[in-house]
């Protein structure tokens, strides 16, 4: 049996569900005013729940109990049967069996996390001279029925107002610490992603400046630059130094051939000093 509390109302509804649109219901059903009982005395159901048809009249009576306590104390629920085709009695799922209820009486099983009502045992149909002073009973109270649906009094009706009202206070509580704890956890996120937006800004500037092309995906692009064993810069110092050599080299073999012309001047009796020609021109 499931471990949430359950009251009449709870079933009521459910009862008022399971008849809508089909059957006329009406919750808390005397079988005349309180004031002038019935010679065989007051009868109060928990609900009836009238099936319309003329040609094979069902009248069906519904007693609610929410504790076996209440179950097994009840000793008038024999009162009920002369006003109604058939009687149930309508419990939260597994508080009453089927064998605990008499053979003509039926049993239906009220689950509270669905909402949804079960007939564990269908109550056999007995046929009934209908009472002229419930019918007008139900119609009387009609009229201020609607007032205070599925509540007998208009103080049980306050009652569980109240209760309703403190039960949906809790639930605000409970849903705004959640929404707050939940506003901290994006708010703590959203930190986390501009710094990394931040950073990645910063690694695009320095592969910028360092040659490497944003292109594509940058991961990629930074995984393959990381990965040579000297930085990339290297390359171009590389490149440059390179050309010098190659540029002082030209230089060192016009050096040299100018000093072998030099050479060759002083071996014909060339006697001019101090004068170097380029490579290709006469002196």
């Amino acid at each position: 049996m499931s471990a949430k509390i359950v009251s009449s109302v709870h079933i009521k509804g459910a009862l008022a569900k399971k008849h809508e649109g089909k059957e006329f219901f009406l919750a808390e059903c005397k079988n005349g005013p309180t004031h002038v009982p019935d010679v065989e005395g007051l009868v109060q159901f928990d609900a009836v729940a009238i099936h319309k048809s003329w040609s094979h009249p069902r009248i069906v009576g519904y007693e609610i109990k929410t504790t076996r306590g209440d179950f097994l104390r009840d000793a008038k629920y024999t009162m009920y049967l002369p006003y109604v085709h058939e009687f149930y009695f309508v419990t939260p799922s597994g508080l009453v069996q089927r064998h605990e209820v008499e053979e003509n009486i039926g049993l239906m099983w009220y689950n509270p996390d669905t909402g949804a009502l079960r007939t564990k045992k269908k109550a056999v149909y007995r046929k009934i001279e209908i009472s002229a002073r419930m019918l007008l009973y139900i119609i009387m109270s009609r009229l201020e029925g609607d007032r205070y649906p599925f509540h007998s009094t208009q103080a049980e009706y306050w009652r569980d107002w109240l209760a309703n009202k403190l039960s949906n206070r809790e639930l605000g509580w409970t849903v705004r610490g959640k929404v707050a704890g939940k506003l901290s956890q994006l708010e703590s996120e959203l930190s986390k992603h501009k710094d990394a937006t931040h950073t990645l800004k910063e690694i695009q500037e320095v592969m910028t400046k360092h040659g490497l092309r944003r292109f594509g995906d940058v991961a990629t692009v930074l995984d393959r630059a990381l990965a040579k064993t000297y930085p990339v810069s290297l390359d171009v110092i590389r490149g440059q130094l390179e050309n010098g050599m190659q540029a002082m080299q030209r230089t060192l073999r016009e050096i040299d051939a100018i000093k072998t012309r030099s050479a060759l001047g002083d071996d014909f009796g060339d006697k001019t000093e101090g004068v170097l020609y380029p490579v290709g021109e006469e002196g």
